[in-house]
């Protein structure tokens, strides 16, 4: 258990802070700052008409397609927190507004575990098309009306204490989120030790299932980033390998629900659409290889090294050294708010 806890550690040191801190902040910036009010027109028709939602989400709607797992959820719980949407709308938002991003799935996921970046972009691809598929959907089962245009004239804080405001905000998201991925790895280490493990694959293995499914569904269903690896090393197909990053594992989704602690929404609606935004991952990535056979045959098994992250490489130091500008910028502002 000690030894998973601390590669439960080694993994937000290496690839959970760096990765989605600077996301975290960036969206909290944004919203704190008002910037995603003033663009939320460029997607005002289609938030308004199709997913019938306040336009002002419009901004948050593409930070959850493309800023990572809980960067959607901070920006719903934001938007909640300002009096910017309903608990109604933001309980929609939240059916949707869950995915990994670019840089987990075609990076991580698609060139150093698969081996083939190309695979990287068809899962993402895919998941995309799955959230947009449950957020029109829920837009037009919504049975409410257009929503208006709303205030987003509220009252604005400075660049330096929204900056500030920001930092500490996911910093302290940022530990809730890392808590999470310790106690889960901790969890999978006791499990793995007592032999439940290897008793649920057993169990598993009786089901209609390929093997390889079998042997990883568990890891799967707990963690996203153990269950693309142990399927990739099982040999699982790829519309699996899509299930398990649509769906987002169970540590994903209790992030998520730290972050969301002043919001009720059932659990049950929330998991029940990670099923369905898993299932519905796995066919398009099923439809898309049918026209791009080369995908599945150029992929090859590469045991993950975890190092795409890590800060000797172009993309964690970026994100290392953003992170430490905004620490810098955070410390001056306060040292001239104290003045």
């Amino acid at each position: 258990m000690t030894e998973e806890a601390l590669n439960g550690l080694l993994y937000c040191g290496q690839v959970l802070i760096p990765s989605l801190f600077p996301f975290m902040v960036l969206a909290e910036f944004l919203s704190e700052y008002g910037v995603l009010d003033r663009l939320s027109f460029i997607f005002s028709p289609f938030c308004r008409y199709i997913l019938r939602l306040p336009p002002v989400t419009g901004g948050a709607v593409i930070l959850s397609l493309t800023g990572g797992f809980p960067v959607g959820a901070a920006c719903t719980a934001s938007l909640y927190r300002r009096g910017k949407i309903s608990g109604e709308q933001a309980r929609r938002m939240l059916r949707f507004a869950v995915g990994a991003g670019p840089a987990f799935v075609i990076f991580a996921v698609g060139q150093n575990m698969l081996g083939s970046a190309q695979s990287g972009v068809v899962l993402y691809s895919a998941q995309i098309l799955s959230q947009l598929t449950v957020a029109v959907a829920g837009g037009a089962l919504s049975g409410g009306g257009i929503p208006s245009r709303g205030n987003s004239s509220a009252l604005r804080r400075g660049f330096a204490d929204s900056i500030i405001g920001s930092c500490f905000k996911s910093c302290d998201s940022m530990i809730k989120l890392c808590a999470m991925v310790v106690m889960f790895s901790a969890f999978m280490g006791v499990l793995g030790s007592l032999g439940i493990m290897s008793f649920f694959s057993r169990i598993f293995s009786l089901l209609p299932l390929p093997s390889s499914v079998a042997q990883s569904l568990l890891y799967a269903l707990t963690e996203v980033t153990a269950g693309c690896r142990e399927a990739i090393n099982a040999g699982a197909p790829l519309e699996f390998i899509a299930f398990v990053i649509g769906f987002g594992g169970l540590s994903v989704h209790f992030q998520i629900f730290a972050l969301l602690q002043n919001l009720d929404f059932s659990k049950i609606d929330f998991f029940l659409h990670r099923f369905i935004c898993g299932s519905l991952c796995s066919i398009y990535t099923y439809i898309i290889t049918l026209f791009m056979p080369d995908t599945v045959e150029t992929i090859s098994v590469v045991t993950p090294s975890g190092s795409e992250f890590s800060s000797t490489t172009l993309i964690g130091s970026m994100a290392l050294m953003l992170c430490c500008v905004i620490f810098l910028l955070s410390m001056r502002g306060e040292r001239a708010i104290r003045r």
